[in-house]
């Protein structure tokens, strides 16, 4: 029987969460915030939309590439100084792709690409660090409230990123939004390095004096290679619904539709993470995961070919209800990611999930694109709530996640 969980109420007492929870979330908006950016400024230098999937591409393979390290780096030295770092190579990687786009020819592109995979290897890891450090923040009681909370934000983060940089362009320009996201990425991490001092985590951690650390690979645990699996999966099957809503209005001729259609499901999935951590506090997992399964299916019920025509408000609906699983389930991946993790490396842990994820949703995007171009819509939303039933066997007859042991060896001693 699961531990009973505590709400937001609790949340808001823990002693300096409130600043460092607001200030996580914001260091993720320039993530949200890029892409629209980005491809508007590239498509506006290049003319070529295949240049802004080569330059997204090599900066979406640099983030998942060196996640891990990062975490690990997180782990091991100053997380401070870690976002520091990354926060000034990231703001200056998209500021030289910015000079590039306004100063060099379209031909210029490969060296585009080659800045944006350094650019990558620099991404801010706010989001590996923050979870990292919840359950060191607010204990085990609280922990899987607080992974609530965060998935059910970064849903609002979600959609505040792409009104941001809508915003920018309207004014100034895509290449200005470009810059003002690199911005904001410099500044968020920073300001959130310094949260996290405040509350005594974002120094050095405490040296083992008399022992060296014999690490095994996260990967040789077969329940944390288990759960990083669930992650991608879930990952996957989110970015096959994204794409083919999207393909399905513009297919409509009506691709104005997609922002509504896609409110409806980010609107579902904060209902959905508010209902988990106020009023069904302790829900186990797998009906967590069950319920967006059971969401994506009936999506791909009424989407053609199934069905040819079939009322907008339904799909709406299907859409918010199937959504009211999303913040739940990525809350319950991060719980147990969290759980199959030393506490020493969890940094780390949450480094192999985003590097999974990315691949996921890399893949996803190609993969639904086949099957949208072959099938139509119904198809890949039918393929990812396939997806979602093979991570729910994975949740239901896994074994739990252990948190795996560190051997240590004692030094010699002069």
């Amino acid at each position: 029987m699961s531990q009973p969980m505590g709400g937001v109420k609790d949340l808001l007492k823990v002693p300096g969460l409130p600043q460092l929870f607001l200030w996580s979330m914001l260091g993720r908006l320039n993530v949200s915030a890029l892409p629209v950016a980005l491809a508007l400024m590239l498509v506006r230098w290049s003319n070529s939309y295949v240049i802004v999937g080569l330059v997204g591409c090599a900066l979406t393979l640099g983030q998942g590439a060196a996640a891990p390290l990062r975490g690990r780096a997180a782990d091991r030295g100053s997380t401070g100084r870690l976002l520091m770092i990354t926060g000034i190579g990231y703001a200056t990687g998209l500021g030289v792709i910015v000079a590039l786009a306004a100063t060099v020819p379209a031909s210029g592109w490969p060296v585009v690409v080659a800045v944006a995979l350094v650019t990558g290897l620099s991404a801010v890891p706010v989001s590996q660090i923050s979870r990292a450090v919840w359950p060191k923040i607010v204990g085990a009681e609280l922990t899987p409230a607080l992974y609530t909370a965060e998935a059910t934000a970064s849903e609002v983060i979600t959609t505040t990123g792409p009104l941001l940089a809508a915003a920018v362009i309207a004014v100034a320009g895509p290449f200005w939004a470009v810059g003002v996201t690199g911005l904001l990425a410099l500044v968020s991490a920073l300001v959130f390095a310094a949260a996290l001092s405040r509350v005594g985590l974002g120094g050095e951690p405490l040296p083992q004096h008399g022992k060296r650390v014999a690490r095994r690979s996260l990967l040789a645990e077969g329940p944390f290679v288990r759960v990083v699996a669930i992650a991608l999966l879930v990952t996957a099957a989110i970015f096959a619904v994204n794409l083919s809503v999207v393909a399905w209005t513009q297919n409509m001729g009506r691709p104005a539709l997609a922002g509504v259609l896609t409110a409806g499901w980010t609107l579902g999935s904060l209902a959905g993470g508010f209902a988990l951590s106020t009023f069904a506090r302790g829900m186990p997992r797998t009906p967590r995961v069950a319920g967006m399964a059971v969401g994506i299916a009936a999506l791909a019920v009424v989407l053609p070919p199934i069905l040819d025509t079939v009322p907008l408000w339904l799909v709406i609906v299907v859409l918010f209800l199937g959504g009211t699983a999303i913040a739940p389930t990525l809350a319950a991946t991060y719980e147990q990611i969290a759980e199959a993790s030393p506490q020493d490396r969890r940094a780390e842990a949450f480094g192999w999930m985003a590097m999974a994820t990315t691949g996921g949703g890399a893949l996803s995007m190609v993969l639904s694109g086949v099957l949208l171009d072959s099938f139509g819509p119904a198809l890949p939303v039918a393929a990812g709530a396939a997806l979602v039933v093979v991570a729910l066997v994975l949740t239901a007859f896994g074994r739990t996640p252990r948190i795996p042991s560190t051997d240590t060896v004692e030094e010699a001693t002069a």
